[in-house]
């Protein structure tokens, strides 16, 4: 990449100046067009550039390219030609996953065509996803023939600072304390009924994720929008990683909360119910100290350098607490004897992956920290 330099120079009373590269200029259609000298005219409608001042103290300018970068987020999908390579789309809800990678890069408006009507399951199908997974998405009805999706609010670089990622990790954190309560909970009591409400949080949870998602990706495809944010690129990647890893937490705490609803006559039977409400009670102390230091961290324009010893408390007693809850389930496990016919083999490998997914659920305990060093 070459360097320009440029010397500063005063202007006018208050200001100074630097001039930019001709070859650049050119590049991005700036030049100016043939009004008269000095007119107010040539000041108003002449080509202009946006300056921003980065977290680290450096400027960036960019030309203005709005509405290109507008036109380039708006696409279209036929709805034939996804039934002709797969018969079964409709059937198999498979627009769910092709609307969620729209979303997440960035579209702001999707046309969904077809040359047959379209039937109503999968214009259900299409309000169900949005309503569950895709904030700030509305679904129009323009005939029988043609849907269109696109933002109740258009993103720009003035409103995506009042959409604050910082707010919605932190709330998607919260929400995982209110499922490993609402576990303990029903462990507790034998209300394992309630447990079935578990799915509807990490619903919310994935909502917040693909919009942080979406909202750190149009960042990084616009870079004059980071300075409204004051996050550096760095700063972004860490936020996208807390994102994920709080989204794989609420993945495995609705797997454990499926696990022991079905099986928890089983889970009494082999005498580890008590484990389970000494596992998630020690988890949600942990999960406690680890919201108290993502509220602290998470604002910040940069990611911390150098060690925490707030956070080093917390790795040293999860090490601690990990090791105690991995020697109880080894020694519970030990007495487990799988004789008779009463349960399969089914039930014997969903409980393998109930613990499979505490370990996992513990371990993230470690990438949380990490991210805060």
């Amino acid at each position: 990449m070459e360097i320009h330099k440029r010397k500063i120079q005063s202007f006018a009373k208050y200001s100074y100046a630097i001039t930019l590269p001709v070859h650049w200029i050119k590049k991005n259609h700036l030049i100016r067009g043939k009004l008269s000298s000095k007119s107010n005219q040539d000041l108003e409608n002449g080509p202009t550039v946006n300056i921003y001042e980065n977290a680290d103290g450096s400027l960036s300018i960019y030309p203005e390219k709005v509405k290109e970068q507008e036109k380039r987020r708006e696409f279209t999908i036929v709805l034939d030609d996804y039934l002709k390579q797969n018969p079964n789309f409709i059937k198999d809800k498979a627009i769910q996953m092709i609307l969620i990678s729209y979303y997440m890069n960035g579209a702001t408006k999707l046309e969904i065509l077809s040359q047959k009507q379209i039937p109503r399951v999968f214009i259900d199908q299409i309000e169900d996803i949005l309503e569950r997974l895709l904030l700030n998405w509305n679904l129009n009805r323009e005939s029988n023939y043609k849907l269109y999706i696109e933002n109740a609010l258009t993103e720009t670089p003035e409103n995506i600072i009042e959409e604050r990622i910082p707010q919605y990790l932190k709330e998607s954190f919260s929400k995982l304390l209110w499922m490993i309560d609402d576990i303990l909970t029903a462990i507790k009591e034998k209300k394992y009924q309630n447990l079935t409400n578990i799915k509807e949080q990490d619903m919310k949870i994935d909502r917040y994720y693909f919009f942080i998602v979406r909202q750190i990706r149009t960042i990084f495809d616009n870079a004059q929008i980071s300075k409204p944010l004051h996050f550096n690129h760095k700063k972004l990647v860490d936020l996208r990683l807390l994102a994920k890893f709080i989204e794989d937490v609420g993945d495995n705490l609705k797997d454990v909360a499926e696990i022991i609803y079905n099986l928890h006559e089983f889970i009494q039977d082999i005498e580890i119910n008590d484990y389970l409400v000494n596992y998630f009670t020690t988890l949600q102390e942990i999960y406690d100290e680890l919201l108290k230091q993502l509220k602290k961290n998470v604002v910040k324009r940069e990611s911390p350098v150098g060690m925490n010893p707030e956070i080093m408390k917390i790795i040293q007693d999860s090490r601690k607490k990990g090791n105690v809850l991995e020697q109880d389930w080894k020694e519970i496990a030990s007495k487990v004897k799988i004789l008779g016919d009463e349960y399969s083999f089914i039930e014997y490998y969903d409980g393998a992956r109930l613990i499979n997914n505490l370990v996992e659920i513990f371990t993230k305990i470690f990438d949380f920290t990490n991210l805060f060093f």
